[in-house]
């Protein structure tokens, strides 16, 4: 079926399918005329995309869970219900607070959702505002584990080293670019560049080859005088002057990988990837 049948069958706009296609989660036949020609699987796989999107699923996890089917699914459900359990527990509390509960019983039930809460909560609680927000965001998606107890002295000498640090000092212009490129871009969508990272190191000769061009182009802009004259820039080298002036990677990243076992692995695969990268380049 062509592309205004699809539209039709499915709902979804021209530009929500070309994305799909550039994602990876379809492929349509091209015909000779230039136009694409969608299967009764391309179909079937975005109604499945349009219900999990629905859903609130990221690409990254549609991306698996069509991959791995139900198998996934009860992952992503197991993970929601256990959102949900800690949230209305929090909000249990919020209602012993207003009806003026006794303190200890108050305590008991926030020493419950603190051992339970992630990794990333924790450390978006301990260090708030702008410091952490820069740090943490891209550390995410592995840092959604709870934290084990063999692993607890690695994560409280992350948080010691992190809190001997010198004031990251930023001036009012620079935080309000932070707030609008934090409003602007999500974590959904950061949540989804990450995937897109993982999954190509897990592949990196297939992932380099067909996104050639894109690196190419990526280069470029980092090169140009658009991007060296951007605030972006400004505060990326900023922040990295920051972590090298104080020893951050040398520091910091060993003990990271020892508290987060997902993280550790996907820093083994991007050690390998950054060899083929770097050959891939030169």
């Amino acid at each position: 079926m062509l592309r205004n049948e699809i539209q039709e069958k499915t709902g979804l706009t021209r530009k929500a399918i070309d994305y799909y296609e550039d994602k990876g989660l379809i492929s349509p036949e091209k015909l000779e005329n230039g136009y694409r020609y969608y299967s009764e699987k391309d179909l079937d796989l975005l109604k499945k995309i349009s219900l999990y999107r629905k859903l609130g699923l990221s690409i990254g996890e549609i991306e698996k869970c069509l991959g791995l089917g139900n198998k996934h699914l009860a992952t992503i459900l197991r993970r929601k219900e256990y959102e949900l359990d800690i949230d209305n527990k929090r909000k249990n509390v919020l209602d012993l607070i207003v009806n003026g509960e006794k303190d200890e019983i108050i305590k008991e039930k926030i020493d419950w959702i603190e051992a339970h809460e992630s990794i990333y909560e924790k450390l978006e609680r301990i260090f708030p505002g702008y410091f952490g927000q820069m740090i943490f965001v891209s550390y995410k998606p592995f840092l959604n584990e709870s934290l084990d107890n063999n692993k607890k002295k690695a994560f409280y000498d992350y948080v010691e080293f992190l809190d001997q640090l010198p004031k990251f000092e930023l001036s009012k212009d620079e935080k309000d670019y932070i707030d609008k490129i934090s409003s602007d871009f999500n974590m959904k969508t950061l949540t989804d560049i990450t995937q897109s990272k993982i999954k190509a190191i897990e592949n990196p000769e297939a992932w380099l080859e067909e996104n050639k061009e894109v690196l190419e182009q990526y280069d470029l802009y980092k090169s140009s005088q658009y991007y060296r004259d951007s605030q972006l820039k400004e505060i990326q080298d900023k922040l990295k002057k920051f972590m090298k002036d104080n020893n951050y990677y040398e520091v910091a990243i060993p003990l990271i990988r020892k508290f987060s076992k997902s993280y550790n692995e996907y820093y083994e695969k991007l050690l390998r990837a950054n060899e083929v990268y770097l050959n891939f380049k030169f």
